[in-house]
């Protein structure tokens, strides 16, 4: 064969075997690369954030965490910083540092083939997080590197820079450049300095070995290098660097989100919205969802609601130690110091003044007892602080001798009371008793329905059950206003004299005789007072009179929900309820009759600002009753009145005349409600205090503002002797409701046209004849007011409503 054949047969070969060798390339190599077209339009999973009235963050929802910062916001000490952590020569390469691949692989190979030195570029970085996995295989290794090359060619260097730094993961959770500032410093990208941008950007190449949480001396080591590189590549000057070195970061406290007072809320949004738009939706949308919450007085309600379970807790006294140390002189609390070092958290959480510790009781006094919360931090507690800590079966009694309360080795709660210390004393420390019992509280706008305020309990950690919307309970009294209403609609005024005397219902073998709280009758009684006063069996001869199924229309009228039981229970609230139901009920007393929806979700639009929610009510929206909703088969025709207006529960006249009703609680000399005359401002409302002390409420309303307030244990279980609805939750209503109207003008109710005002005997509710502290300014329907004078009537009749009462203490 001829040397030209042989050669022609070589060439022929070989292109054969380099036609192979390609297609061998681009099949394993080329054909199946993922398209990088979708990175022009970068939409990666977004933080939803939930603001409040104001505009102030109150929470968030996400999978991954993460905030897209637009390159032109990065400060350019910032990109310098990477720059020099990642890749120095980012905007002269191709998307490939060849000569850093040769030196890192001199590096590993010098290291015994271990990994100690990477090469990898900021595109070639981006390309495996946006485009491969993780794997360690040279096959992605090469994938990676063309992918790099043609990113380079399709995007510009500041393009890839703005990818590179919104998606790579920076630990704590946070994704992206500016969620990274947020989580690790609270504040802006444009906010940060040279000293954090060095911590931010020695994160991405091992965030948890870095991590300033985890790892804090590792992470100030890699810090010192960031701006060691950084001086070196002449990003920083001398002085810039030795103060940006002497300068470590101020962390951000992570436990003060957890501990946001807005948790109820942020949970009863998301819930609402993933019902609405979907979990994706929520979680990776980058949703701006605006509530009507005030974050201020929602941090009022919390402190309120708070405040009032652990004077509840303190009135029931002391359960005891949570554990105990045995043997303590013997062994030594070392080992136990240890542990409550640990449980206190001091290395993460070094100030230990204003949250919950636990301590060990190391020796006993009579009138203060050292404790230890760790090894070498002391303090103590004084008996002047803990006179409420008797055992609970010693409840009248006021604690004299701590000796009788703590033994050594007790493991109690307690809070540090200041971090200012008496010189030569022990920090003071003061019990801080876990209270049982939950609360919840609901408070919004009468004008608007926008909610202010909702708490569903004492601490969302231990519970995230929200009591506001998800718990019926039976109101007791708190329900008595609707009945009272409803006979204001059928011909009853403020002034109509009730009767209250026993009430003996027998049914199956059954008897039910309802008894007042006082355990007296009282006879003959107006109905404004009867109302304030909360007596029971005037109220159940009203129910009868007015008619079961009409006040069980009216209360669906007033949004009342929950199954209702035809029988004259329902007079004393045995029906359950939610805090919204019953709060709500009483919005539309204070709205003049129209029926107010409270909402808690202004608006929500997606992340390019499209608006795709507004004005969504807290729960369904009240529908007219119909007869499947008023569960009885037969109901009295109505009584004929005019037509409402669109959007009426009832009258305006009818609803101020109950307003006027229900201010008597709180005005009468004998008003359940009477301390919340300490507001100074004219305010309305009613306690309610089911059997046996199991629930306590104070539901009211101001002309601008209705706030409903429950108290009770989740399962069936007794406050305690006296602790009723004004005992018990009424507390916790004035103290918020304070907060509330700080910023209000005083005024008074409005009166609608139809409205007139007599000066009357608060004992016969006829005209007085003069001003003197039985009469009463009462408010009446135009028409309805008394005419008779109180003096001739006892002239005509021969008898007065004191001799009426008389007769009736035969009942007594």
């Amino acid at each position: 064969m001829s040397p030209f054949r042989i050669l022609l047969a070589a060439v022929v070969v070989l292109g054969l075997a380099l036609g192979a060798a390609g297609t061998a390339f681009y099949v394993g190599f080329v054909r199946d690369l993922p398209s990088f077209e979708t990175l022009a339009d970068y939409r990666p999973p977004l933080t939803s954030n939930v603001f409040d009235r104001q505009g102030r963050p109150i929470g968030e929802f996400y999978e991954h965490r993460r905030q897209l910062t637009p390159l032109e916001d990065v400060p350019r000490l910032v990109i310098r910083a990477f720059l020099a952590a990642e890749d120095d020569t980012f905007y002269e390469h191709a998307g490939v540092d060849y000569l850093s691949i040769l030196r890192a692989a001199w590096a590993n190979l010098r290291a015994g083939g271990e990994k100690v030195q990477g090469a990898s570029t900021i595109t070639q970085q981006t390309v495996k997080q946006l485009l491969l996995s993780s794997e360690q295989t040279y096959k992605r290794k090469i994938r990676e590197l063309i992918l790099a090359r043609r990113i380079e060619q399709r995007f510009s260097k500041d393009e890839i820079l703005y990818l590179y730094l919104n998606q790579i993961y920076f630990g704590a959770g946070a994704y992206g450049i500016g969620e990274a500032a947020r989580t690790y410093f609270g504040k802006t990208i444009g906010e940060i300095d040279a000293s954090e941008a060095a911590m931010l950007a020695g994160l991405p190449k091992a965030p948890g070995r870095n991590s300033p949480y985890l790892n804090p001396e590792r992470a100030e080591e890699r810090r010192v290098y960031v701006l060691d590189r950084m001086q070196e590549e002449g990003f920083l000057g001398a002085e810039a660097h030795a103060t940006a070195v002497e300068s470590p970061p101020l962390l951000r406290d992570r436990e003060a989100e957890a501990n946001s007072a807005a948790s109820y809320v942020t949970e009863e949004v998301r819930r609402s919205l993933v019902a609405i738009l979907g979990n994706d939706a929520v979680l990776h949308g980058g949703l701006r969802i605006e509530t009507s919450i005030d974050l201020d007085l929602q941090t009022a309600a919390v402190a309120a609601v708070r405040g009032g379970l652990e004077a509840l807790d303190r009135r029931r006294g002391y359960r005891g130690p949570l554990r105990r140390v045995e043997d303590l002189e013997a062994d030594g609390p070392t080992d136990a110091l240890e542990e409550l070092a640990r449980l206190n958290a001091f290395e993460e959480q070094p100030e230990p003044h204003g949250r919950p510790l636990v301590a060990l009781v190391l020796d006993v006094e009579k009138e203060r007892a050292r404790i230890a919360l760790a090894p070498g931090i002391d303090a103590e507690l004084r008996l002047e602080d803990l006179g409420w800590a008797r055992r609970e079966e010693e409840r009248r009694r006021e604690v004299k001798d701590l000796t009788k309360v703590f033994s050594a080795g007790d493991i109690v709660p307690v809070m540090l009371a200041s971090d200012e210390v008496e010189e030569g004393a022990l920090p003071r420390a003061r019990l801080a008793q876990h209270p049982e019992a939950q609360g919840a509280l609901l408070s919004f706008e009468i004008e608007t329905g926008d909610i202010l305020a909702m708490v569903g309990g004492y601490d969302f950690k231990d519970s995230e059950f929200n009591r506001t919307t998800q718990a019926s309970r039976q109101p007791g009294s708190a329900f008595k206003p609707i009945v009272y209403a409803a006979a204001l609609g059928r011909g009853y005024t403020p002034a109509s004299v009730l009767y209250d005397r026993p009430v003996v219902i027998e049914s199956e073998g059954f008897t039910w005789r309802p008894e007042n709280y006082g355990r007296k009758f009282l006879g003959p009684i107006l109905l404004g007072e009867a109302l304030a006063r909360s007596v029971n069996n005037a109220t159940i001869h009203l129910l009868q009179d007015v008619g079961i199924d009409h006040v069980m229309e009216f209360s669906r009228q007033l949004g009342i929900e929950g199954p209702l039981e035809r029988n004259l229970g329902l007079a004393l609230g045995s029906n359950p309820v939610t805090l919204l139901e019953i709060t709500r009920a009483y919005g539309i007393f204070a709205a003049g009759g129209r029926r107010v929806e409270p909402r808690l979700i202004l608006r929500v639009l997606d992340r390019d600002g499209q608006v795709l929610l507004e004005a969504l009510p807290l729960a369904a929206p009240m529908e007219e009753p119909t007869e499947e909703t008023l569960e009885t088969a037969e109901l009295p025709e109505p009584a004929e009145e005019g037509e409402l207006p669109e959007g009426y529960a009832m009258p305006p006249q009818q609803a101020y005349l109950a307003s006027s009703v229900l201010r008597l609680v709180v005005d009468h000399p004998r008003g359940t409600g009477r301390r919340a005359r300490s507001l100074g401002r004219p305010v309305a409302g009613k306690t309610g205090t089911t059997n046996d002390q199991g629930d306590a409420w104070f539901v009211g309303f101001s002309p601008d503002v209705a706030t409903g307030v429950w108290v009770g244990f989740d399962e069936k279980r007794v406050l305690g002797r006296g602790e009723t609805g004004g005992r018990a939750a009424l507390p916790i209503w004035i103290e918020f409701m304070g907060a509330a109207l700080a910023g209000r003008p005083v005024r008074d109710f409005a009166v609608p046209e139809g409205i007139v005002f007599a000066r009357i005997d608060s004992k016969s509710g006829l005209l007085a004849t003069s001003a003197s502290d039985q009469t009463l300014f009462q408010a009446f329907a135009e028409g309805t007011e008394p005419t008779e004078q109180a003096d001739r009537a006892v002239t005509r009749t021969g008898f007065t409503i004191d001799l009426l009462k008389e007769g009736f203490a035969l009942f007594q």
